[in-house]
């Protein structure tokens, strides 16, 4: 799995940090047999149930006490585990973080997340020492990250299906492009046909007003078009934050607010110029831009306020864990 949203998979991180530390160290410790050192169908075998059950283990590492690479195993594209390729016997791993760190005594050592040099995704690794017959090596597991933080918030499902979501946002914004091209096409034909026409000074009064209603509707047709283009299909989105719920949001809105305001404008134009009776109806349009307006500014700011306090309290949470922890060390 990839995401160039590295910045909202660390935040989640941080606020998942004690879930993942225990979920992580159940699951190592919970394969860690001492068998492992010297049984290679054991350790295959115990990979592979390994990622079937956790869909975001992505490697197990077998180190000996120097940090010399024994065995490892992964899951390929199609799931199937089996030793990974370029990466085998003999390979010196005694300066990465997961080995170079770890303490004796120390029960299991998680790093903090870096870039995997494998899937070039966030991961976490995790190591445990094991001991047999007198030989002493190293179990590593290289977690992903993000999906790792999909599967506690039960999010894998959505993920699946999340492309072909995109896929579906691609075409609908396509099409809107597309009406808002013709809609372009039928105003500028207008236009031309206006200017064209013997009898054009008549008609020139009466129909740039016509032309502007249909090319504002294109516009905001389009710019809807483009939030959607943007929102749905090429930003990578954290749907658990509210902030970004109300980004996407206030952007359909402000279109939409644009639009209705450039009508009412138009239509106060014509009914001061006498080629109108509807000033009850701008007015009214005028007073409800307004009062959407309003409204808009409420939800950004009542929901600033309350993610604000959500962080909030989150933060404290973790500060709180964070001296107890140490109180109990």
């Amino acid at each position: 799995m990839h995401s160039a949203n590295y910045i909202s998979t660390i935040d989640r991180y941080h606020e998942q940090s004690r879930s993942i530390r225990e979920l992580i160290e159940s699951i190592i410790t919970g394969i860690g047999e001492p068998r492992l050192l010297t049984d290679q169908a054991a350790l295959h075998s115990v990979t592979e149930k390994l990622i079937d059950l956790y869909p975001f283990v992505d490697l197990v590492y077998l180190l000996d006490e120097e940090g010399v690479q024994v065995a490892e195993y992964g899951a390929d594209e199609t799931g199937y585990v089996n030793r990974a390729m370029g990466r085998g016997k003999g390979t010196d791993r005694s300066q990465r973080p997961y080995f170079k760190f770890f303490q004796e005594g120390e029960y299991v050592h998680l790093t903090e997340p870096y870039l995997s040099s494998a899937s070039r995704d966030l991961c976490i690794s995790a190591t445990l020492q094991i001991e047999h017959q007198g030989r002493v090596g190293y179990l590593v597991i290289d977690v992903d990250l993000e999906a790792m933080i999909s599967f506690l918030l039960g999010d894998t499902l959505r993920r699946r299906i999340e492309p072909f979501f995109r896929a579906l946002y691609g075409l609908f914004a396509a099409a809107m492009l597309m009406v808002a091209g013709v809609l372009f096409y039928s105003s500028m034909s207008e236009l031309v046909h206006a200017l064209m026409e013997p009898g054009w000074a008549a008609e020139l009064r009466l129909k740039p007003f016509e032309v502007i209603v249909v090319l504002t509707l294109a516009m905001a047709i389009f710019d809807l078009a483009k939030t959607v283009f943007e929102e749905e299909v090429l930003m990578e989105k954290d749907v658990h934050r509210h902030s970004t719920v109300r980004r996407t949001m206030t952007r359909f809105v402000a279109a939409i607010l644009v639009a209705i305001l450039i009508e009412g404008l138009l239509t106060m134009f014509k009914v001061s110029m006498g080629y109108s009776d509807q000033g009850t109806v701008a007015t009214l349009m005028v007073f409800a831009a307004a009062a959407l307006l309003v409204a808009l500014g409420l939800y950004v700011y009542l929901g600033a306020l309350a993610e604000a306090a959500l962080l909030g309290n989150n933060g404290r949470s973790r500060r709180w864990r964070n001296v107890r922890n140490r109180r109990d060390h």
